[in-house]
């Protein structure tokens, strides 16, 4: 087994030398922005761009349909769903679609590139929900926050690259992997930046780590502390009463987006053996976790899980599934009996196979009062026995 440090001499080797792999901008969004770069496109013309890949036009659909950025009477039609949403702002979401694909390709590090994905979706959202009252244009805010980011993605795409002729380290827990990443963000991002002609302005939001006095480059060093904050368990405090508006508003639409804008991963395949080089605990949820038979159903509409209740949690549940959960993903479960039951939001903190099924941990996502009292309830009531069992590890707490 290889040495961690051996691994990361390597990789620094390979980012000093400009010795990795940059995406190319996604066909799909290079198209739209072409299209877009000209006087008198239509609404139709940008619908039958966005219908020629599968992927991108659900996605579009989803974002129309969610409250963080459609909301209103649901949407079925691209046509309706681009002008609901704005052309420009559809030309955003064909590059968060592109460059989540590549950037959640499959390997032994997947865990660690969708959390990645995910932190740098939720930078990219906040930046969109706080641009007007920054005086900055919403579509180059979420572009600048989506590639901020970016460059973790790169640095994990070239870690799984050394991988491949190097015997495997040590396994190491995704806080590590994700701490490696960050080392080189800012490099990888400004190769980005580079090799995409990025306009100045974005180039330095998505690039730099101090302010430079540019309004996107503070407002994108501000999400993604955001971001940071949320995916770590905190609770974020706004500049101002009307930030903190904004910023409500985003945290009870960000479950529906995330969902919309999260890529095809191991959730729709058969899954892959578990990463030799990834340590995962044996529990992410902390303190008395309670036996129950509690009714959960899978909200997906294609494929759901068949749910069995193993444990309930204060705040997050424990379940046996007939089909893996991607770690760091959202998902919508129905909480009881269907008729008297409630939805709520959860995030997917560990996925582990058992038998022909898997063990699935999943935390309450931002929850709203009236879910977090219902949660509660259902806890007390799963009163604790000779099954209960405690745990006090720490946990990846997140949104």
């Amino acid at each position: 087994m290889a040495s961690t440090a051996g691994l990361l001499t390597r990789l620094q080797g390979v980012v000093s030398r400009g010795d990795f792999s940059v995406p190319p901008y996604p066909a799909i969004a290079l198209r739209l922005r072409r299209l877009l770069a000209h006087d008198g496109y239509g609404v139709g013309e940008v619908a039958s761009v966005v219908a020629a890949d599968a992927a991108l036009a659900a996605t579009v659909l989803a974002a129309a349909n969610s409250a963080l950025l459609g909301a209103g009477d649901p949407v079925t039609n691209l046509t309706r769903a681009v002008s609901r949403l704005g052309a420009r702002t559809v030309g955003s979401i064909a590059l968060a679609s592109g460059i989540g694909a590549a950037a959640t390709a499959h390997g032994p590090l997947l865990d660690v590139k969708f959390r990645i994905w995910r932190r740098t979706m939720i930078c990219a959202l906040t930046c969109q929900t706080l641009a007007k009252l920054r005086g900055i244009l919403p579509e180059d805010a979420f572009l600048a926050g989506l590639l901020h980011g970016f460059g973790r993605s790169v640095a994990v795409s070239s870690l799984e690259e050394l991988l491949k002729t190097a015997p495997a380290p040590e396994p190491l827990p995704v806080g590590q992997w994700l701490g490696i990443a960050e080392q080189h963000r800012a490099t990888l991002a400004q190769a980005l930046a580079e090799s995409w002609k990025l306009p100045q302005v974005i180039a330095e939001a998505v690039a730099g780590r101090q302010p430079s006095g540019s309004a996107l480059h503070e407002l994108v060093l501000e999400a993604d502390a955001i971001a940071g904050e949320l995916e770590a368990g905190g609770s974020p405090e706004a500049s101002t009463p009307a930030e903190a508006y904004r910023l409500a508003e985003l945290l009870r639409g960000l479950p529906a987006a995330l969902e919309a804008f999260a890529p095809v991963t191991s959730d729709a395949h058969e899954p892959s053996l578990p990463s030799p080089v990834l340590a995962k605990p044996e529990h992410e949820l902390t303190g008395e976790l309670r036996c129950s038979t509690l009714a959960v159903s899978d909200r997906r509409a294609k494929r759901p899980a068949i749910l069995t209740c193993i444990s309930l949690a204060a705040t997050g549940i424990e379940l046996d599934c007939t089909r893996p959960y991607q770690e760091c993903a959202v998902v919508r479960l129905l909480v009881g009996d269907p008729e008297l039951g409630f939805e709520a939001w959860l995030t997917v903190v560990l996925c582990v196979p058992k038998g022909a099924h898997y063990r699935v941990e999943l935390q309450l996502f931002s929850p709203t009062r009236d879910v977090l009292d219902q949660w509660h309830a259902l806890y007390d009531d799963a009163r604790p026995d000779e099954t209960t069992r405690s745990f006090s590890s720490p946990t990846r707490e997140l949104v």
